[in-house]
């Protein structure tokens, strides 16, 4: 760093020690990233004799690089200290630029002490300073900043914007490094609101860029982002090198706070993989770390986990003297999240010891906590808690009425999140295809270095792998949803080795019988998206039940999409239509005869005949006999006649008894499967030595069923949300609305409330997207959105039903309390224009029942009519206020 000389140095002295301050400086910067207690003595040098010769401007410089060398040794007091005194010594003669330096730096140093408010605030006036200054990149490292913050907060809406704004302003400037950085943050937030493909997307952009030279924390953090998003989506053998990839280098280049965050990653990891003590001695060696340097955010954290790790270990009584720890910090610091979660986990912990008093009161409050936050979740929990608390002291009643909560509600959150687990599936397989494309555009790049045959040869071979991978992540997919009905996880293989034997009589060829074969195992894919109430049902399903069976078609139809090797479009081919039946009775699409794929004319007879042989929850097994006599009586009607020969060709037609002769070919499969799914290897065994060994894998394999099935189960229950979320902004959608209205207004009728809708249109969002573009529109959405959740949040629930329009369902309100409703929304308006949209507006209607409407139509309808009215007098004033130019004509 070179400073600029002050204007007026007095004294010879003087100007003969600047060439020493600013090579102390220099050298300061030089050792700032792997020796920092090196960079503190040269600075500390540095500012004294600053301070003696009279050169304010270097003083400042020296003391923000003691701040900053304080801060990668982890001292944030003394950082603290250190920025304060230099933005003190600035003054209005200095440039801007410094006191922006300044500022952003005091604030980096604020957040880690975890003073998120005061951080935000200094952020807020250097993008302000860097703005009037015409500092662009000095504008985007704010904005970026301030993204990061909201983040903290889970204010995902502002933090987006604030990210999308900062890019725009490196981009413009060529900054690709700040670019990477930009992006793997947009990564990392679009990881949190389950956004995988887009994140991976950002990810490696972020890491082309990278890849260019860049400083170890930034490849540090892009590494652990790449973790945490594999994560994300429990695929924990991927996760793992790179968070070890991102710990070793976070040691090399002495980087503490980084190295603190990857550790508490890789301890998070290992209570997931039940490693209970590896996972308890990384968080109390963070969390010791995080008190002796005051991270206090990082301190409760890990003590968090390490109290998890204890429980889990048989050790209550060490586990609530951390959880107390826990809680007395949060409370301090109104961590409201924390508070919550403490209070849960301490109930818990006192249940597990008997002390029903303590347990009672931790419960209760977690659940007073729980409601006024609206977390569905966290109450339910706290329910569930109560409800056990009750019964261990045998108040029956109590217990009951909490047990009844607790399954309402953990009903209604897994119909929220059933959808948005789906969606994730189906982000699992966009993220091969997007590392498919990636790898494509590589191999291409090779071509102009390779001679042509060559490289071709590569992308074929690569296209190959990434095409079998992608193959596997659904084969495990169509495991996971046959494991909740299917006691062996096998039926999915049978049906394969049944349509690849029928296939054989028809006289297809080896390598299509091949195909089929694998293509067959994914038909029923899309039963990972039926609920376990539907799936298992040992009586006879009602129609709507039957109706949402029925969806599993599509369902795996639409998991199975975009595949672009031959087994997936073959696979989604199946999937769509092996239950369409020849006579055209079938589902989904109602196809006759030959309109339905020969594929799934074949896989519909070998689907069937191995359900018909085998129990499931609603059915016995029956013989194979009776299986092929029922087969035989559907020829024409639900199956093929040509399909049903080449079958009863396969099966009946042997010279072995039929039964003998199915065991045999079960047994056979059996085997095969168990060795297939144990990946060993054991290629040159002979077949006496792997049956030996049958024992040993099956119990494996048992272990393996589990797992996937807790896994499966997990997602489950985040299976509905997508389809009730409105991507964007993050409210519920208009399908979320329709349906929390027409439960609404049920029990207001039942019970007797009165409940209103508030209709809203955002008036500027048109002029806005013509003007600016349709991200700066998409920012005001997700801004404005945010900011009406916040106001009605103690009142009801707000809603994104589509463009421009909003709603809220209102219980307890009516006509009466149109003051305050219309108070609130100008309060959200004031707060969205000072987030950067001077010029936002919004037009309203409310009406309420019983006095106005009888239905949830009535109400929806009244609504609507009185917000358009608000609309049209809006506009009005507006056109009276401003009239428009009228030119004279001569």
């Amino acid at each position: 760093m070179v400073a600029q000389r002050d204007s007026d140095p007095t004294t010879s002295a003087s100007m003969a020690a600047l060439p020493t301050i600013e090579s102390l400086l220099a050298e300061a910067q030089a050792h700032l990233s792997h020796a920092p207690h090196v960079a503190v003595g040269l600075a500390q040098e540095a500012r004294a004799l600053a301070r003696v010769h009279g050169h304010g401007l270097l003083e400042v410089h020296a003391a923000f690089a003691l701040a900053r060398s304080y801060l990668r040794l982890g001292q944030l007091s003394e950082a603290v200290q250190e920025a304060r005194a230099g933005l003190d010594l600035t003054t209005d003669g200095h440039e801007a630029a410094l006191r922006l330096e300044g500022l952003r730096l005091l604030a980096i140093i604020l957040r880690e002490q975890g003073d998120l408010d005061q951080a935000s605030s200094l952020l807020h006036q250097a993008s302000v300073l860097a703005q009037q200054a015409n500092l662009p990149a000095a504008e985007a490292d704010c904005l970026n900043q301030q993204a990061g913050i909201h983040h903290s907060k889970a204010e995902f809406a502002q933090a987006l914007d604030k990210l999308t704004q900062a890019l725009k302003l490196v981009r413009a400037l060529g900054n690709q490094v700040a670019e990477a950085n930009f992006l793997n943050n947009i990564g990392i937030l679009r990881t949190e609101l389950g956004q995988y493909p887009q994140a991976l997307e950002a990810f490696l952009a972020a890491y082309q860029l990278y890849r260019e030279g860049h400083s170890p924390r930034n490849r540090i953090g892009n590494l652990a982002s790449i973790g945490n998003l594999y994560m994300e989506m429990a695929d924990f053998d991927q996760a793992e090198p790179y968070y070890e990839q991102a710990l070793a280098e976070a040691r090399q280049a002495q980087e503490r706070l980084v190295e603190l965050q990857v550790l508490q990653h890789l301890a998070e990891l290992a209570f997931k993989r039940k490693n209970y003590a590896k996972a308890r001695d990384i968080h109390a060696e963070v969390a010791a770390i995080g008190q002796e340097l005051g991270l206090e955010r990082v301190r409760a954290t890990s003590l968090e986990g390490l109290a998890k790790a204890q429980k889990a270990l048989g050790e209550p009584q060490m586990a609530i003297e951390v959880l107390q720890e826990v809680l007395e910090l949060a409370r301090a610091k109104d961590w409201r999240t924390t508070v919550l979660d403490a209070l849960l986990s301490l109930g818990e912990v006192f249940l597990e010891l008997g002390d029903l008093t303590q347990a009672q009161t931790y419960a209760m409050e977690a659940l007073e906590r729980s409601r006024q936050a609206e977390r569905k979740r966290s109450t339910y929990q706290a329910h569930h808690l109560l409800a056990q608390v009750h019964r261990a002291g045998g108040a029956y009643r109590q217990a009951l009425e909490h047990f009844e909560a607790y399954h309402r509600l953990e009903r209604e959150v897994f119909n929220e999140e059933s959808e948005h687990w789906r969606q994730t599936l189906m982000n699992h397989l966009e993220l091969e295809r997007l590392r498919n494309e990636a790898e494509s555009l590589r191999l291409r790049s090779e071509l102009e270095r390779q001679a042509r045959e060559e490289a071709q040869a590569k992308v074929f071979q690569r296209t190959q792998e990434l095409e079998l991978a992608q193959l596997e992540i659904v084969s495990r997919l169509a495991l996971a949803a046959e494991y909740r009905d299917d006691a062996t996880g096998e039926h999915t293989y049978r049906v394969g080795r049944n349509a690849a034997l029928i296939a054989k009589e028809l006289g297809w060829p080896p390598h299509e019988i091949e195909t089929l074969r694998l293509a067959a195992r994914l038909h029923d894919v899309g039963k990972i998206g039926i609920p376990d109430a539907i799936l298992l049902k040992r009586d006879r399903l009602t129609v709507e039940e039957y109706a949402l069976m029925k969806d599993h078609t599509t369902i795996g139809a639409r998991i199975l999409s975009g595949g672009r090797s031959k087994i997936l479009r073959l696979a989604e081919e199946i999937a769509l239509s092996h239950h369409e039946h020849f006579d055209g009775s079938g589902y989904p699409r109602g196809l006759k005869g030959e309109d339905i794929p020969l594929s799934g004319r074949i896989v519909a007879v070998a689907d069937v005949l191995d359900a018909l042989t085998h129990e499931r929850p609603y059915k016995r097994a029956w013989s194979v006999a009776e299986a092929l006599v029922e087969i035989k009586r559907q020829s024409g009607r639900q199956f093929d006649p040509l399909v049903v020969k080449a079958c009863l060709a396969a099966f009946a037609e042997t010279t072995a008894d039929v039964e003998e002769h199915m065991q045999r070919l079960d047994a056979d499969l059996s085997l095969s499967v168990q060795l297939e799914k144990a990946q060993l290897g054991w290629v040159d065994e002979d077949f006496d030595q792997l049956k030996q060994n049958f024992e040993q894998l099956l119990a494996e394999r048992t272990r393996e069923l589990e797992q996937a099935r807790s896994e499966a189960q997990m997602l489950a229950r985040r299976m509905e949300l997508m389809a009730h979320t409105d991507v964007l902004t993050g409210l519920g959608n208009r399908r979320a609305f329709e349906a929390d209205l027409e439960a609404e207004v049920a029990r207001a009728q039942r019970v007797g409330y009165v409940l209103s809708v508030l209709a809203l249109d955002l008036d500027t969002l048109k002029q806005l997207n013509d003007t600016e573009g349709h991200e700066r529109g998409d920012a005001l959405l997700r801004t404005f959105a945010q900011a009406m959740q916040e106001c009605f949040l103690e009142l009801g629930r707000v809603y994104r039903i589509g463009g421009d329009e909003f709603a809220a369902i209102l219980p307890y309100v009516d006509a009466s309390h149109q003051a305050e409703i219309l108070g609130r929304i100008e309060v959200a308006i004031r707060n969205t224009r000072s987030q950067g949209f001077p010029t936002a507006s919004v037009s309203a209607g409310m009406a309420s029942m019983p006095d106005e409407a009888g239905s949830d139509g009535d109400l929806v309808r009244l609504s609507d009519q009185r917000m358009y009215q608000d609309k049209l007098e809006r506009r009005r004033i507006r056109e009276k206020s401003n009239p428009p130019h009228r030119s004279s004509r001569g």
